[in-house]
């Protein structure tokens, strides 16, 4: 089933709000701000015909580019979706490489340890900036996560 114009646009307007979101390292609420205050959206709808045939980053270039007409300045370091990837990916393997020694298990089932853990969960949820700590504090976080569930499941 093709898509209608409409839900073309949607589309468009959706995957540029969530490359807004992780080029800026902004939460939802911060982004949506932007995108009403400059009508991004109304934005991306007058360069549809160009923007639907270009990659997503050529069009955040331009959108970026219109921000930076209407005096808009990002108080926040960009960075690439791919180094931020990667950034949380290697503080994800550093804190589980930690844990497995002082644990004496291996680092896979740490990372799977890790990784279905709430601080695991954070670490890859942008709007907590966790990913701005290095992998020791990640994995103190974690075990102070760890610890406080023992001492729930003690008083219960």
């Amino acid at each position: 089933m093709a898509l209608t114009y409409i839900d073309d646009l949607f589309m468009l307007q959706v995957r540029l709000f969530r490359l807004a979101q992780v080029r800026w390292n902004k939460n939802p609420k911060e982004c949506e701000a932007i995108f009403n205050k400059y009508d991004i959206n109304s934005y991306i709808e007058t360069c549809y015909e160009e923007y639907h045939v270009q990659g997503d980053d050529a069009n955040f270039d331009d959108i970026e580019n219109y921000l930076t007409n209407k005096g808009w300045t990002l108080c926040r370091q960009k960075m690439n979706v791919s180094k931020y990837d990667y950034t949380m990916q290697l503080l994800a393997a550093m804190a589980s490489i930690n844990l497995a020694r002082q644990q004496k298990i291996s680092k896979t089932k740490a990372f799977f340890k890790f990784m279905k853990s709430q601080t695991g969960e954070m670490l890859f949820d942008e709007s907590t900036d966790m990913w701005m700590n290095g992998p020791d504090y990640i994995a103190d976080e974690y075990r102070r996560e760890m610890l406080g569930k023992r001492k729930h499941r003690s008083t219960t």
